[in-house]
């Protein structure tokens, strides 16, 4: 193919997908020097008004002249209001009426939509005029933004491949998506935001990095580490760390709900409370207090934001639950409490199920709540 010549022009709303300029370049240097995109790309470290010139004049080019790679730069307006270049967005063929969907987008225009938009541009085209039969998505594990993109455009995730991606020599692991031709460009699951929700002692809000010191302090305790045996012990900063990634994956994949517990004056994480489990219309809610905010009632609250949340309409926000349950150690007494304030009851003992910190094995009790149980006691 010829390039500029034969590279069409394809247009959605505000998104134009259109052949390489010269005029591209100033903002192709502001995308290829922005930290996320030398986080989660290749583009090589300290980028150049040069190599972008070479991108757009030279490597471009001989991607559509081998007929083997399709990039197009995004056009679309910035909130400044003009129309600028506002990423690349390729197709690369694998043979067989394989390929690859690549993209990187101008920081000045991300989470905007753009980037959906332009996605499925690309792909309307690669599989009406390149005949393709399936798109692979692959990116570093952790870039949930590019993750998104994927979601929102109908992308079905296969999970990681250990250290497969070439990230300038090191070989982070992949996530990986497929994408046929017949399928529905739309998400087929879940992708979970937990709401701000505020009670009158405490908020329930989504976890951050500037929790991170609370939540090692809160897991290193030595009460929490005994009925929790499963963190692991000493409990350090790259254990919180991981802890939220996980977090922000099991909410990419609509497997768990998790928050922060915090002070409504001061925003500081003094809890955690989290559905952990999800099946279909019952679901698990699990929770944890800061040493220097137990007996005061936090808990109590914030499992019954908590419920709020898990049993509301889908409609209005909720999860549309119908039965929400508790495991507790069976001398857990605080932990037991906060399930009997909240109206849960109690249904059965799983015996020597849990192991603690010390070795030894404790009966699980547990407890139940249905919706309409708890529709019936609100005022």
């Amino acid at each position: 193919m010829r390039f500029p010549d034969d590279v069409p022009t394809l247009t959605a709303g505000d998104v134009t997908l259109r052949a390489h300029r010269p005029d591209d370049v100033d903002a192709v240097v502001e995308q290829c020097l922005d930290p996320v995109s030398v986080q989660w790309t290749t583009v090589p470290k300290g980028y150049t008004r040069e190599m972008a010139l070479e991108f757009t004049g030279t490597s471009v080019p001989q991607m559509w002249e081998s007929d083997k790679e399709f990039a197009f730069a995004i056009e679309c307006t910035h909130p400044d209001g003009r129309r600028r270049f506002g990423g690349t967005v390729s197709l690369r063929d694998e043979g067989a009426r394989r390929a690859e969907l690549a993209f990187g987008a101008h920081p000045q225009v991300r989470g905007r939509g753009v980037m959906t938009t332009a996605v499925n541009l690309l792909l309307d085209w690669g599989f009406k005029e390149r005949d393709f039969e399936t798109v692979l998505w692959l990116a570093n594990a952790g870039n949930l933004g590019s993750r998104r993109v994927a979601w929102r455009t109908g992308f079905t995730f296969g999970g990681t491949v250990r250290r497969w991606l070439d990230h300038r020599g090191e070989y982070p692991d992949a996530w990986v998506a497929a994408l046929h031709r017949d399928d529905p460009r739309e998400p087929t699951t879940p992708w979970f935001t937990p709401p701000v929700i505020s009670g009158e002692r405490v908020t329930v809000r989504p976890l951050r990095e500037t929790d991170l010191p609370r939540i090692v302090e809160g897991c290193s305790d030595d009460r929490t580490q005994h009925w929790l045996s499963f963190l692991p012990s000493p409990y350090t900063d790259q254990d919180a760390r991981d802890y939220l990634a996980r977090v922000a994956l099991n909410l990419a994949e609509g497997s768990q709900m998790q928050w922060a517990v915090a002070d409504p004056e001061s925003d500081v994480m003094i809890a955690n409370v989290g559905i952990p489990r999800i099946n279909r219309s019952s679901a698990e809610i699990g929770y944890w207090t800061h040493p220097d905010a137990r007996r005061r009632g936090v808990m109590t609250e914030a499992v019954s934001l908590a419920v709020q949340h898990a049993f509301g309409d889908p409609s209005t926000g909720g999860m549309g639950m119908r039965r929400l349950f508790i495991k507790a150690a069976a001398g857990n007494r605080a932990s037991q409490q906060v399930a009997l304030v909240n109206g849960f009851e109690r249904y059965g003992r799983e015996r020597r199920a849990e192991v603690l910190r010390d070795g030894s094995y404790a009966d699980m009790d547990l407890f139940d709540l249905l919706r309409d149980e708890w529709e019936a006691r609100r005022p």
